[in-house]
């Protein structure tokens, strides 16, 4: 597919029609998903979206052929850490960092390691000269929440005794994409409330932050032909928060309601009584007091089921006084932060990088 193509434009493979969404209209993103289309047959929703059985689902994911971990070069060493037995990999700028970003990588809590975000670790680095440090969480369903939220904690812990001397425990922040968003920000929730090392910064990339609200217009709108859909959200929240799988609207706020009013007009602002415990810290959008958090800074991908929790995340926390920085991004979709490099992923590192910066001077 050129790179100018139509965004009506579908291929047809072995008989079926396959057909990028026409919402996601960058150049470069819908012709590398032409592609995996014209090589799958289908837009790479994984195994997410198919029927079958979860064990052969998650086995397809986590064989992933395209995790791997690319060379060191001029800008960016990588150095490989163990934590007592946690395997973490350290991202640091050659030309001098200031800062150390604890990252957990994505994968809907099921799949995922070192080697599949780390072209986006490397970038973020680059991008922000700042260190990432890169955790090897554990994943569901063989560990549910909240092992994998436990293990960054970990990870954060470790950076705050120092790291064996190759991080300054004074400048720490967390990141996460997806999933690991996710993680990341419900670290953030517990470093607020005391019960983790202080931050500086969370940087949540395309993150989860609520369970499966199918009154939301993110997720109405993106059902199919997407490399996350709304099923797709469900069947991976089902794995990872076994009791909790179904999630009707929670109440929300009169601040929250009013601080994204215009963003999204059409949903409720109350909920049925009668609905699935979710616990907070699986949906950090559930906080009670998001008062005295980090600062933030959010992306959301335009054409993904999660982000309008993004956005009502960001908002929540700017009405709480936090310094909240949110991109959302057109034409994309989520994942786009770790197709191979592309203009929009750049530019949005290049975006959200002078907060960053701002946040260990």
């Amino acid at each position: 597919m050129r790179p100018d193509a139509h965004p009506t434009d579908a291929h047809s493979t072995e008989g079926h029609l396959v057909t990028v969404h026409p919402a996601i209209t960058d150049p470069h993103v819908r012709a590398h998903l032409a592609r995996l289309a014209a090589q799958a047959g289908t837009i790479p929703s994984g195994a997410t979206d198919a029927a079958g059985d979860d064990a052969a689902r998650i086995a397809e994911l986590r064989a992933n052929p395209s995790w791997v971990r690319l060379p060191d070069d001029e800008i960016l060493e990588s150095i490989d850490v163990d934590a007592d037995g946690l395997a973490l990999r350290l991202y640091r700028p050659r030309g001098g960092h200031r800062g150390t970003l604890v990252f957990a990588h994505g994968g809907g809590w099921v799949a995922g390691d070192l080697d599949n975000n780390d072209a986006l670790c490397r970038a973020l680095a680059a991008a922000t000269g700042t260190q990432v440090l890169s955790v090897d969480y554990r994943l569901a369903p063989e560990h549910p929440f909240p092992a994998g939220l436990d293990d960054l904690e970990r990870a954060l812990r470790f950076a705050a005794s120092g790291a064996g001397g190759l991080v300054d425990p004074g400048l720490l922040g967390v990141a996460g994409h997806s999933a690991g968003g996710n993680l990341a920000a419900a670290l953030a929730v517990r470093s607020r409330e005391g019960r983790a090392p202080g931050i500086r910064i969370q940087v949540l990339l395309c993150p989860v932050l609520d369970a499966p609200d199918l009154t939301r217009p993110s997720y109405r709108a993106h059902t199919e032909d997407l490399p996350l859909t709304a099923k797709g959200m469900q069947w991976y929240w089902g794995l990872y928060v076994h009791d909790a799988a179904e999630s009707a609207p929670r109440p929300v706020s009169a601040a929250a309601v009013s601080a994204s009013a215009s963003a999204q007009p059409e949903r409720a602002e109350t909920a049925p009584a009668a609905r699935p415990v979710v616990p907070v810290e699986a949906a950090p959008l559930r906080a009670p007091d998001l008062t005295g958090s980090a600062p933030a800074v959010i992306v959301a991908a335009e054409v993904d089921p999660l982000a309008d929790e993004a956005e009502e995340y960001a908002a929540r926390l700017a009405a709480s006084g936090v310094p909240a920085e949110f991109v959302r991004r057109a034409g994309v979709p989520h994942l786009f932060l770790v197709f191979p490099s592309t203009p929009a992923r750049d530019e949005v590192l290049a975006q959200i990088a002078p907060a960053v910066r701002a946040a260990f001077a």
